[in-house]
């Protein structure tokens, strides 16, 4: 038995919708090509994931320059942590939305 996401994904590498008979399909404009064009929903998406990456870089990059002692600095390292960790939740539940606005395209292109 095939999981969902199993499913999902042979449904999405072994698609037929774009070899109808009597198709005006154009060469070299099938599925493979299509999974680069982005709904505004998967764009938005992947917006927020840059813009939740990039903040992890930065802070990660200000916990190695001023990493020193001192309950000054341990109180920052703590804060700059939670933050990171705030981070990677937020990027847990972008991911799921990502993957839920991938499957919502195929459907709109035809493909569930």
């Amino acid at each position: 038995m095939m999981t969902q996401r199993q499913t999902y994904l042979r449904s999405y590498t072994e698609c037929t919708g774009c070899d109808l008979e009597g198709s005006t399909r154009v060469e070299g404009y099938g599925c493979e090509e299509r999974k680069a064009i982005f709904t505004p929903r998967e764009q938005e998406v992947l917006r927020r994931i840059r813009e939740a990456s990039m903040r992890a870089r930065i802070i990660r990059e200000s916990m190695r320059v001023h990493d020193g002692g001192g309950p000054r600095d341990e109180r920052e390292r703590d804060q700059a942590l939670a933050e990171l960790d705030a981070l990677r939740r937020l990027r847990a539940d972008l991911e799921k939305e990502r993957i839920a606005a991938a499957e919502e395209r195929m459907r709109l292109l035809g493909h569930s």
